[in-house]
């Protein structure tokens, strides 16, 4: 992803093949990686300093924070990320893949250890979707789960969008301003959704993502010709905000609140103090070259979606209030 790279090593297969699964579109040889990262698959007594303060909590990871170190666990497992970032050491334990799932370990506790290391490169990741319109604009959906940002995905693809990502997205700045970069990984899809067009029929036997009943589907098996890599992020920056049975509306949003909607999207600005500062300047760099809205999401696009795509030219073009 851009510049950035990470050396994950392990003696465990049991541990590497399911990240080798996990993180298989990121795969690359690298001679000279920004960071490395040595997982053990061992129980260990707790590394955690007992006076090191609880920084976040996510889906059963707890992030604490002391003297520029990081420390992840679900307290079975351990991973320390050095202050530097660009060292860290797992101890990974066989009760968090028995009792959490290797689901847990791949996309939630390595997963955000990963993202934290791809902050000190540079890497802001955003709960978001990512879509490119035909004319070449980008769009910015940042929304909690359950808003619809993999269904607005899937309409604008169908009506001609790229997409970068229907969930995760990084940010980047460069001399001329942000970028936004894809993170690939599997989508999950809500089952009303996969009956709903022809294309996606052939994963209604797909696993299921437990407890919210979604399908766990790869959106370039699909929609290959619209996959993007990377887009200047200048155009739109709208949070979802999902109603029922209404009329869906676009209501402008001042920096202010969509600097707190957008940390409420990113977890991990809070954490380490010495990678603040460049975290929000991205933020202010991403608002500033964009309009920003909130868009009320009914269910009248679902059967028209003309009125989303009309709504997101609206976006580019109203003066921001």
């Amino acid at each position: 992803m851009g510049e950035g790279s990470v050396l994950v090593r392990s003696e465990s297969e049991e541990l590497l093949k399911p990240l080798r699964s996990y993180l298989r579109h990121h795969l690359s040889a690298v001679d000279s990686p920004r960071a490395e990262v040595d997982l053990r698959l061992k129980k260990v007594i707790t590394p955690i300093p007992s006076h090191a303060p609880l920084a976040l909590r996510y889906f059963g990871l707890k992030v604490f924070f002391l003297e520029g170190r990081t420390y992840f666990t679900d307290f079975r497992s351990y991973l320390t990320l050095e202050p530097d970032g660009k060292r860290a050491i797992g101890f990974i334990s066989p009760e968090t893949l028995v009792e959490s799932g290797v689901y847990f370990f791949t996309h939630i506790f390595f997963c955000l250890a990963l993202f934290e290391i791809l902050r000190h490169q540079g890497f802001f990741f955003l709960h978001s979707a990512g879509l490119v319109s035909p004319a070449g604009k980008s769009y910015i959906f940042p929304a909690s789960s359950g808003q619809g940002k993999s269904t607005l995905s899937v309409y604008l693809i169908r009506q001609g969008y790229k997409y970068l990502s229907d969930d995760t997205v990084f940010l980047a700045r460069n001399a001329h301003g942000v970028k936004s970069l894809a993170f690939e990984k599997v989508s999950h899809l809500p089952e009303h959704l996969i009956k709903r067009f022809d294309e996606l029929r052939s994963f209604k036997n797909a696993p299921r993502l437990e407890p919210r009943g979604k399908k766990l589907v790869e959106l370039e098996r699909i929609y290959p010709a619209l996959k993007a890599k990377e887009a200047d992020a200048s155009g739109a920056v709208i949070f979802l905000n999902k109603v029922d049975n209404g009329r869906s509306r676009l209501k402008p949003l001042s920096r202010a609140e969509a600097i707190y909607l957008l940390l409420c999207q990113n977890p991990f600005a809070s954490v380490n103090p010495a990678l603040a500062r460049e975290h929000l300047d991205t933020f202010r760099d991403l608002l500033c070259a964009n309009r920003v809205w909130v868009m009320d999401s009914g269910s009248d696009w679902i059967s028209n979606p003309s009125i989303l795509t009309r709504l997101l030219e609206s976006a580019i073009k109203e003066r921001k209030k």
